[in-house]
């Protein structure tokens, strides 16, 4: 297939490595000057990226690496978004105009971005899809080379409408086998887990972040029994949400043990502690860490806007988000995502739960 990756990051060398690697034709886009130039630099001149997994070592070979976005997003057969989830809204701005029929457009993490995409594609054919996480763990150690230090067990998935998964989810096996599928897109939002763990652990943790000077591991470091209390109430309040769309009620540690750990049947917080402790980087690094930039106003501002919607109360939820925004003096809650702002703020739970279904309807 042809596979056109949106960023060139961290996740979109990483994924453009991996799905080169199965013989897929792989373009990847970059859409600004913010970070990364010397590595995109190296790719677009040689058109290879060099990784490391564990203890295999490989060079790989892409199709492109462009800043021409219309060309790569409108000869594309799947279109991955693999940027952060700030960017989406901007990014449907310029990718939607040149979707077309029978393409997939896929957003990982979502956090409901996919929204932003399909409110401007209605009626064009165009399936799209949202992951949690992002498959592989990794960093750029040097222009065009990355380190991956984790890959995901499972990679589950939503699809919308949800009417399309089965067929959806075998065309996206064909390009990382690992995808198994979720009941929609909004489980699959909910299911990102720097909604719950990079939220409490950034915030709680601020003044550790700021007095350790780069030497903190929040995953290792964070989670102490009481905190841990705190990530538990906010579970909740995301787990009656999905109640409340008759979706599976996972806890966070379920969600985690599914992604990343092999036996199912183990205590999930045994999962967790695996990954602390052997998978999880160091970091944050100082207060500005995107555990908090992105994933308070992307994350907790969508739970708080939709449980406002269903009429069921997020205090914690919102509490995090009062603290968040007195710590970096900024409203995030007027900034953040919400259903307004993804274009669905008008349907009611009734129709919201038919769409994640079916689609938009044909006068939408």
């Amino acid at each position: 297939m042809k596979i056109t990756i949106i960023g060139a990051g961290n996740a979109g060398l990483t994924h453009a490595a991996m799905i080169a690697k199965r013989g897929h034709a792989v373009t990847i886009v970059k859409t600004t000057h913010l970070m990364y130039e010397d590595s995109f630099d190296v790719l677009s001149r040689t058109r290879q990226i060099e990784y490391e997994l564990g203890g295999e070592k490989g060079v790989v070979g892409i199709e492109e690496a462009t800043r021409d976005l219309p060309s790569a997003v409108s000869q594309a057969d799947v279109i991955l978004v693999l940027t952060q989830s700030v960017a989406h809204e901007a990014l449907s701005e310029l990718i939607a105009p040149h979707l077309r029929s029978g393409q997939i457009l896929f957003v990982s993490p979502g956090y409901a971005g996919s929204f932003y995409f399909s409110t401007k594609c209605k009626g064009k054919g165009v399936v799209f899809a949202e992951g949690e996480s992002v498959p592989f763990d990794s960093r750029i150690v040097a222009p065009g080379k990355v380190n991956i230090c984790f890959e995901n067990i499972r990679n589950p998935i939503g699809v919308f409408p949800s009417a399309k998964t089965e067929e959806t989810l075998t065309r996206l096996k064909g390009i990382l086998p690992r995808y198994t599928a979720r009941q929609d897109v909004l489980e699959s939002a909910f299911h990102n887990p720097n909604l719950v763990v990079h939220t409490v652990g950034a915030i709680m943790s601020v003044g550790r972040i700021e007095y350790s000077q780069g030497e903190f591991w929040m995953y290792r470091e964070a989670f102490s029994p009481t905190i841990w209390k705190l990530v538990e109430d906010l579970d909740s309040e995301k787990k009656a949400i999905l109640a409340h769309f008759e979706l599976p009620t996972q806890s966070f540690a379920e969600s985690f043990q599914c992604r990343t750990y092999e036996d199912l049947s183990a205590d999930p917080m045994e999962a967790f502690r695996h990954y602390a402790q052997f998978g999880s980087p160091k970091g944050p690094g100082d207060a500005q860490t995107r555990y908090i930039t992105e994933d308070v106003p992307m994350g907790l501002c969508f739970m708080s806007s939709i449980g406002r919607k269903a009429n069921i109360r997020t205090p914690v939820c919102d509490a995090l988000i009062a603290i968040a925004s007195s710590m970096h003096q900024k409203d995030y809650y007027a900034k953040g995502r919400t259903l307004g702002q993804l274009g669905i703020g008008h349907y009611s739970v009734g129709e919201l739960k038919s769409i994640l279904k079916e689609g938009f309807p044909p006068d939408a």
